[in-house]
């Protein structure tokens, strides 16, 4: 099969996955089929919005709407974290006077419907994007690179390194989305439990141990071990990178049979199995937050968790009481690395949107220092500029903390094409040898591997 055949077929098995995957999909909040109106805005001016621009009833005037898929949503109020996300939408229509229209799609199937609607000729205008699905939607074609408006506005030095390998598509090194705010991973523990946070595997064990030799009814330590692709993010990809593994290769062909990536999925499942300090509902757990609550409970010790967790666990009562503190992941042995994986909620334009100029307009106003500040505080993630991540706010506590996590361990995710599908494969993969210890693991990485590699890099 010669290169043009393989790269459009390739196309073709990518759309036909996303496909797929949006519709068995679950994610938080419904899509909604038609638009969101921002405040003030009614349900007839919204219709009357028709091509992204009406005129004005008063003054004739062109006005200005951008078309905005994102899983924020307007109508959900009871979701502290989006209420203060949706003012400062809010905030830039009353700085600009640009409206914003919401197309509002779960978050997990937003890669889905970037890609189809994008095929389809009728893209928002901007789009909410994981930055670790980059690969699968500029292999697509679903967006466009940003370089050219980069340069024009910006000095590439003023950002976070994490921006600019978080946005940049290997194949061709251009930047194709911008980071809204950075997230960063690590180890939460409760200090009424752990008076010193674990700093190899070995401690994480002895660590949990103790605690529940200590305190009656609870865990050690948790992580979302289940078979969502989130597993694959959170334990799997860290514990292997510690070992110095990957899971792809360079083309995002699957790489997972190897000895590191074996040795962390032993290490999960013997954290279940042989040490017992971990609950076996971590390896089937659907739902992130589960481990989260729990943990937030005052029921587990110990959890694998990023940045983004601190506004749940400040609301808790564990929060309330200060009882609660974060730390890198830990070495596989005294002195090795601490790789996490980091990434974060983006901005990307479809490579078909009408106003590609309006897009990158928001993208300008949400890049600014305050706009920054007010996004990671109230999502959980860090500021993407220096200027922003030298605030005061950023130089004491937890943020202090995330930030030197971040610029010491921050490590991008393996470059899948086939993003969900190959950590998923992983994760189902990690899960079988998990709930069935006495298997082959290598036999089951090595089925794992080559089942992906033939349906999806097969000659």
């Amino acid at each position: 099969m010669n290169g043009m055949k393989k790269k459009k077929l390739m196309s073709l098995l990518l759309v036909s996955a996303m496909v797929c995957s949006m519709a068995a999909g679950c994610g938080g909040g419904k899509e909604t089929s038609g638009s969101q109106e921002t405040k003030g805005e009614t349900k007839e001016e919204t219709k009357e919005a028709s091509d992204n621009e009406t005129k004005e009833a008063s003054g004739g005037q062109e006005e200005k709407v951008l078309t905005m898929m994102n899983y924020i949503d307007p109508a959900n109020t009871d979701d502290p974290m989006q209420s203060v996300v949706i003012k400062l939408y809010e905030q830039f229509t009353e700085e600009t006077g640009i409206k914003i229209e919401y197309n509002v799609v779960p978050w997990d199937q937003l890669e889905s419907k970037i890609v189809i609607t994008n095929r389809a000729g009728a893209p928002s205008d901007l789009v909410a994007v994981s930055s670790q699905k980059l690969a699968s939607l500029v292999n697509s074609g679903a967006l466009m690179p940003l370089d050219d408006m980069i340069d024009q506005s910006y000095n590439r030095d003023d950002f976070s390194n994490a921006v600019w390998a978080a946005g940049t598509y290997s194949g061709d090194n251009k930047v194709y989305c911008m980071l809204q705010s950075v997230h960063t991973r690590g180890i939460w523990y409760n200090t009424d439990y752990v008076k010193e946070a674990p700093k190899t595997w070995d401690e994480i064990v002895s660590a949990g141990q103790k605690a529940m030799s200590e305190h009656e009814g609870i865990y050690g330590f948790g992580f979302w071990g289940g078979k969502h692709y989130a597993s694959g993010e959170t334990a799997i990809g860290p514990l292997t990178w510690a070992g110095d593994g990957k899971l792809t290769n360079d083309d995002g062909s699957a790489a997972w049979d190897n000895d590191a990536a074996a040795d962390a999925i032993k290490f999960m499942s013997d954290c279940v199995n042989e040490y017992k300090i971990t609950p076996e509902t971590c390896l089937s757990v659907s739902d992130y937050n589960d481990v989260t609550q729990q943990f937030a409970a005052g029921n587990i010790a110990m959890i694998f968790d990023g940045s983004y967790a601190k506004p749940t666990l400040e609301a808790s009562d564990l929060g309330k009481e200060g009882k609660f503190d974060f730390a890198p992941v830990p070495a596989k042995t005294e002195g090795g690395p601490q790789p996490h994986f980091s990434n974060g909620w983006a901005w990307g334009i479809p490579s078909k949107s009408k106003q590609p100029e309006l897009a990158w307009e928001f993208i300008k106003w949400f890049s600014q220092k305050e706009q920054q500040l007010a996004h990671s505080k109230a999502e959980g993630g860090l500021p993407i500029t220096i200027e922003a991540q030298q605030d005061k706010m950023y130089q004491e506590g937890l943020e202090k903390k995330f930030i030197d996590n971040l610029n010491n361990n921050a490590h991008s995710m393996d470059p899948f094409v086939y993003y969900q599908e190959g950590l998923e494969e992983l994760a189902v993969a990690g899960a079988t040898y998990c709930l069935d210890p006495s298997s082959d693991l290598r036999a089951v990485l090595k089925e794992s591997q080559e089942a992906f590699n033939q349906k999806y890099y097969a000659e």
